[in-house]
């Protein structure tokens, strides 16, 4: 969805630049072939060029290290307790669905004209003139011409219908049906953007004065030709995959049936689109970073030493000034970085002098500020008013009162406190609080709800859980990717997204995820053991959550729980 919505963007962008190039400076000149070549040359460009890819190169500071060490290493951890969290509604469904009727609406008027035409064309009886053939019915506001068909009214007498057709079989002969439907697909994919509904105005009006100029040349009495266009003037056309002959009957289409003869220079203008190139492919490039070794110490020419990197100290505080503890900062650009301390405190050593540190905590703010040397910094930290806080279970009630939550087992409300619960029954559990759980449960809720899936129900479910409690940590045979560990290697790389605006605050780190392989091969209970930056453990954890099966670990010939251990090291190269 994210991958057709940009490519949609870049489409409509191209296509709309091309417009308006043509809007401002063509619309009027009277090199009606060079601008059938432009116009095409814009639908083209704008179906092929959202797929061509532009990058501008970034030069920052060289990192420690480069790769991730992939192969899994045991690391002592308590096994995690999985919890459920409510989706938020997604918009995006709404909207897809809005685009996709607004598309099938026109593929659904479009498909119904052509059934009336073929009726049309199969009951009636066909003439042929050349390469057209002529379908003599009434029942059409004008005449027009569909693909080699042309449709004329049989009313009209043979003078009129004699330049009619020398005026449709332009259109034949120089095959506009290709432009009308390109411009039709275009204007199916791109129907919100009101440039693709112009540009088909455009490529339909210039058809015209292509016909009519060739029509004119073939015609022995050009009065008659105009002629028989004012007899269809109150007329109107049929469907856009047609041409039709009093499209665009207006003063400007007579203007343009005069021979006026205009410097061949004019037709330069069609290069004012080569700005339109430099702006989009400009707008939608991609940064590709570069790192530059940093020189610590370096001599100037009389000798002197030169330092180019210094240490930062500073502090970080709460919204209420007190100091915050376990704070992310990072270098960007490097793999330097420290945590505050109790104090709120934290120094950081070799710091690049054109660096910034990123300043980051869950349910904060992240902070991206220029890195000071000669000072000690102080830095607030504001609360993020997007981020959800995470349930956790408590033994007293989620509002602090002491009393004790609603215990639901299995979807029955039970009597028991969860001292009177044994963890070896326990599969899941959920915890809910003030709103979500009064909203299910009412008044019994008001002091919160833990849910429980007993082990028992989870298999009934078809719930992953771990068959055992104490998945092992030195089973005899480890678990094993298909492939071994470069297929591991490759499968991490391939589903790894580095998170956009990590990239751009220039965030790296390594992150460590142990997880459990059950005896079936199922990854679970994923969990980060070191942490980098928030952002960078999310994309971490949704990478393992989202491995294939592994090959179970083995323990006195039976297949068991076991945990793994990934490293993955994220770099900006």
């Amino acid at each position: 969805m994210e991958a057709f919505t940009i490519y949609l963007l870049k489409s409509a962008s191209w296509l709309t630049g091309f417009a308006l190039v043509y809007l401002l400076f063509l619309r009027n000149e009277r090199f009606f072939m060079l601008k059938r070549v432009y116009l095409i040359a814009g639908m083209l460009v704008s179906i092929i060029f959202p797929f061509i890819s532009v990058h501008y190169q970034v030069e920052l500071p060289a990192p420690e290290g480069y790769g991730a060490d992939l192969i899994p290493a045991a690391v002592p951890v308590n096994a995690p307790v999985q919890q459920f969290a409510t989706e938020s509604f997604d918009y995006r469904a709404i909207l897809l669905f809005l685009y996709l009727s607004g598309t099938v609406f026109l593929i659904y008027k479009i498909v119904r004209h052509i059934i009336v035409l073929y009726k049309t064309i199969k009951k009636v009886s066909i003439n042929n003139k050349g390469p057209a053939k002529l379908v003599r019915v009434s029942g059409f506001p004008t005449s027009f011409t569909f693909f080699n068909y042309v449709f004329i009214d049989p009313s009209l007498g043979e003078t009129e219908v004699e330049e009619i057709m020398n005026h449709e079989l332009v259109h034949i002969k120089q095959k506009h049906w290709f432009d009308l439907m390109m411009v039709e697909i275009l204007r199916m994919v791109q129907w919100v953007n009101p440039f693709a509904w112009i540009y088909t105005g455009f490529i339909r009006q210039n058809h015209e004065y292509l016909a009519d100029e060739a029509a004119l040349r073939n015609t022995s009495n050009p009065a008659i030709y105009r002629a028989a266009l004012v007899n269809q003037l109150f007329n109107s056309p049929v469907i856009s995959l047609s041409n039709s002959l009093n499209y665009s009957l207006n003063k400007k289409r007579f203007d343009m049936m005069k021979k006026i003869i205009t410097s061949p220079y004019r037709k330069l203008k069609v290069l004012l689109i080569i700005p339109v190139f430099a702006i989009v492919l400009y707008a939608f490039a991609t940064p590709e970073y570069k790192y530059l070794t940093t020189v610590l110490n370096t001599q100037s020419k009389d000798g002197a030493s030169i330092t180019t990197a210094g240490e930062v100290r500073g502090i970080v505080l709460k919204e209420d000034n007190t100091p915050f503890e376990g704070v992310f900062v990072v270098v960007t650009g490097t793999n330097a970085r420290a945590t505050t301390d109790a104090s709120g405190n934290f120094t950081i050593s070799n710091v690049p002098k054109e660096a910034s540190l990123v300043i980051s905590q869950v349910g904060y703010k992240t902070q991206f500020i220029k890195a000071e040397f000669t000072s000690k910094m102080t830095i607030n930290l504001m609360k993020d008013p997007d981020y959800i806080e995470p349930m956790q279970i408590r033994s007293t009630s989620p509002g602090g009162t002491g009393s004790n939550p609603l215990v639901v087992i299995d979807g029955i409300i039970s009597d028991k406190g969860m001292k009177d619960i044994s963890s070896a029954d326990v599969a899941r559990v959920t915890v809910l609080k003030d709103k979500n759980a009064t909203d299910i449960y009412g008044e019994k809720g008001k002091d919160g709800v833990i849910e429980i899936i007993s082990t028992k129900k989870a298999a009934e479910l078809g719930i992953k859980v771990p068959s055992s409690k104490f998945p092992l940590e030195n089973p005899e045979k480890k678990p094993e990717f298909p492939g071994g560990n470069a297929e591991l290697m490759r499968a991490i790389s391939n589903q790894t997204q580095y998170p956009a605006e990590a990239k751009k605050l220039g965030l790296q780190g390594r992150v460590v995820i142990k997880f459990v392989v059950t005896a079936e091969g199922k990854v679970i209970d994923a969990k980060v053991v070191e942490s980098a930056v928030p952002i960078l453990d999310s994309a971490a954890l949704s990478t393992v959550n989202s491995l294939p099966d592994f090959i179970p670990a083995e323990q006195e010939g039976k297949t068991v729980d076991a945990y793994v251990t990934v490293p993955i090291t994220f770099t900006i190269r």
